[in-house]
């Protein structure tokens, strides 16, 4: 296969993983940072240390989910979900359908990394550019020095007057 389509391949699958990052974290930031909010509101309201808790498991939630979509390990996935089962079983059940969404971002999630780690080792990550790899190799060949100029450099380094014109 050509090289500017690998290339082009990798920079639509980059894009693809970009934009589930971007989605599981917009909902993560909007589900879990809505119950953070309301979870901290009715302890103020309410002086119970139960509720700071349920708020504490609810940024617990929110963190492991963040942590699993921009540091692309996959134990916080996995954490995710638990601490929004345990969230659940504490708070009570809200809504139904938010435990198994976290379940289902989560997998995504772990899917994505997989995918993005595949894609971290092709070459030219992370732009996948056939312009900036020749860049890349053109700025390498420059800080390797012709044999000429490195016996130069010797000479004039061992020279015992170190270029000074004083025996004249």
């Amino acid at each position: 296969m050509d090289l500017e389509q690998e290339y082009g391949k990798n920079r639509l699958s980059i894009k693809r993983c970009n934009r589930w990052y971007n989605i599981i974290a917009i909902y993560y930031l909007l589900v879990y940072g809505a119950k953070t909010f309301i979870d901290v509101y009715s302890c103020f309201l309410g002086a119970s240390l139960f509720m700071l808790l349920v708020a504490l498991v609810s940024f617990a939630t929110l963190a492991a989910g963040f942590c699993g979509v921009y540091l692309h390990r996959d134990i916080f996935p996995i954490a995710a979900p638990l601490l929004a089962l345990l969230h659940e079983s504490l708070a009570g059940p809200i809504f139904d359908v938010i435990v198994p969404l976290c379940i289902l971002c989560s997998v995504m999630n772990i899917v994505v990394n997989r995918k993005y780690r595949w894609l971290e080792q092709q070459d030219g990550f992370p732009y996948f550019n056939l312009r900036f790899r020749v860049q890349e190799i053109d700025n390498s060949q420059w800080n390797i020095k012709y044999p000429y100029t490195q016996s130069y450099e010797e000479i004039a380094k061992h020279d015992n007057n170190n270029g000074q014109m004083d025996e004249l």
